[in-house]
């Protein structure tokens, strides 16, 4: 809506007056509920804090009548008042509520209030309930301007039948597309970041109906900042794609919406995601924020609040940060909460995380992806199989630890693995046994192989291996091989027999062994007369 020239002359004057009259403490809200306390206000010409009249006792406002600067919100609420007319020298207020006066006959100020919205200086206007004239913009603008203003075009979403003068606020719908969910894939290349330069643009909005689909909606504006669009808002976070449709709302609840062009590095995403994810809670709650690629983004970046947009190239976090302290909760309706819309919704900065199970990292509550996994540095170990049965072992803690998953390489000749219970990996069914740290298995091999093992490397004197009475099949776990006089020596009281898979034989109470040396990658069959622990000597010392 135009600014109307005697309106502007009227603003230059106050901007240039002297201010006398302070009155209020900020923070404090200032209650009237009879005329009395409302006339202590005279000659106050700024108020602190939020100034609430509410009693049908209040019927003359001409003790506001140098009012200019309210630091809060005003209420005018259930009154007697007729005229608005002493309210005409305010021009700055964070909201302005009028509601319930059903005697108010004059007040043309609503029009002077409703400029003020689109200047910045009233961030919201609320009028309703009040007397007759007072209650719509249609009849206010008649009864003070003679005319009515709005869009006067039939074919437009907010064509006024009551309007006799066009303001050039119609708005006109597009296409259908189900949902407004369009291909926001990449096609072709990102902008180049040789260019980091800055755009800022304030396109204040020409209106902001809702319209369901399948009425379709388009927009003039690259990104677009405000205008209409659908009744449902987003849920707070990360989009797959979130059409401008719906950000655009969440928008005028206060929030910001984090837009990138399709074929950006993942590293911009990153650091967008990373800054609306750093930003703390403030008397609104949490930080509110919709991430989003944008098909057809005339920048790489675009940082969007209501009748705002910011644009480059490059990231820029200070700047960026500038931005959204200017223009955060800068919106018609200041709503913290989340909307029902979560079509193709990511989550939110709770949801990001390390998804690899693998990595050191890793957060089982994730769903996304940070791409901040932290990996160990890994070992392998090379095991040999000849063709028929061995018995194997490996000092290697494997990345997964499926007996499958570990013979994957070699499995098209692997016809069996066994433990020492007797539970069997099968490949040829599919049934899979579980790898145990510092046991001993049984293959069977259609021919001669290596299988490399790759992960973590155990450290033996940390891995102790417990042998029950009886037969078990147990690991090496030492990288370099040992004599197996001086490996059992702790525990031979209790030794009946040590076997190898070539039959290969140790027998303490004889003083008998032609196995000689323990070496990585065997397995080895223990026979208990009592329960016992082995516990190997560390890799840096010898036996």
């Amino acid at each position: 809506m135009k600014l109307h020239i005697l309106f502007l002359f009227t603003l230059s004057i106050v901007f240039n007056q002297s201010i006398y009259g302070q009155c209020g403490e900020p923070g404090v809200d200032n209650f009237v509920i009879n005329q009395d306390q409302l006339n202590a206000f005279s000659g106050c010409e700024i108020i602190n804090g939020n100034l609430m009249l509410s009693s049908s006792s209040l019927n003359d406002l001409s003790a506001l009548s140098d009012l200019i600067v309210l630091n809060g919100n005003l209420y005018i609420l259930n009154t007697s008042i007729t005229d608005l007319s002493p309210l005409s020298n305010l021009y700055n207020a964070v909201q302005i509520q009028i509601q319930g006066n059903t005697s108010l006959t004059s007040c043309c100020e609503i029009l002077q209030f409703n400029e003020l919205t689109q200047l910045g200086t009233v961030m919201n206007l609320i009028y309703s309930n009040n007397g007759q004239l007072c209650s719509d913009i249609n009849p206010i603008m008649m009864d003070c301007w003679g005319y009515i203003e709005g869009c006067t075009d039939d074919s437009a979403l907010n064509f006024n039948d009551q309007a006799t003068q066009d303001d050039g606020s119609c708005e006109y719908f597009c296409l259908e597309s189900a949902n407004d969910i369009i291909d926001y894939s990449c096609h072709g290349e990102a902008y180049p970041v040789s260019d980091c330069s800055i755009e800022i643009i304030n396109k204040p909005s020409a209106g902001a109906g809702h319209f369901d689909n399948p009425i379709g909606l388009c927009y003039d504006e690259n990104p677009p900042s405000s205008g209409p669009h659908r009744p449902m808002w987003g849920r707070w976070g990360e989009y797959e794609y979130m059409p401008p449709q719906r950000y655009i709302h969440n928008l005028e609840h206060g929030g910001i919406a984090l837009l990138y062009h399709p074929c950006v590095e993942s590293s911009i995403i990153d650091s967008l995601r990373t800054l609306a994810c750093s930003m703390a809670d403030d008397d609104g709650g949490a930080f509110r924020w919709i991430l989003t690629p944008f098909a057809d983004l005339s920048s790489n970046i675009a940082i969007v609040a209501w009748e705002w947009s910011y644009t480059s190239n490059c990231f820029d976090a200070p700047s960026i940060n500038q931005f959204i302290t200017e223009h955060y909760r800068n919106a018609p309706e200041d709503f913290y909460y989340n909307g029902s819309y979560d079509t193709l919704y990511a989550g939110k900065c709770e949801d990001y995380g390390c998804i690899d199970p693998v990595a050191l990292n890793y957060n089982p509550l994730a769903t996304i992806d940070n791409g901040q996994c932290e990996y160990p540095i890994l070992d392998t170990q090379i095991v040999s199989f000849a063709q028929g049965w061995n018995m194997f072992s490996t000092y290697i803690d494997p990345l997964n630890d499926s007996m499958l998953q570990i013979f994957d390489p070699i499995i098209n000749s692997t016809t069996i693995v066994k433990n020492n219970n007797g539970e069997a990996m099968l490949p040829q069914w599919g049934i899979d046994i579980i790898h145990q740290k510092g046991q001993g298995y049984l293959s069977k091999q259609t021919s001669e192989q290596f299988l490399t093992i790759t992960g973590l490397q155990m450290l033996p004197e940390q891995a102790p291996i417990i042998l029950a009475q009886g037969w078990n099949m147990i690991a090496y776990l030492r990288v370099a091989s040992a004599d197996m006089n001086l490996v059992m020596e702790d525990i031979e009281s209790n030794i009946i027999i040590v076997k190898d898979e070539l039959g290969n034989v140790y027998y303490p109470e004889w003083g008998f062994n032609n196995i000689g040396l323990m070496h990585p990658g065997e397995g080895y069959h223990i026979k208990m007369s009592n329960p016992d622990v082995l516990e190997y000597l560390s890799n840096e010392e010898t036996y």
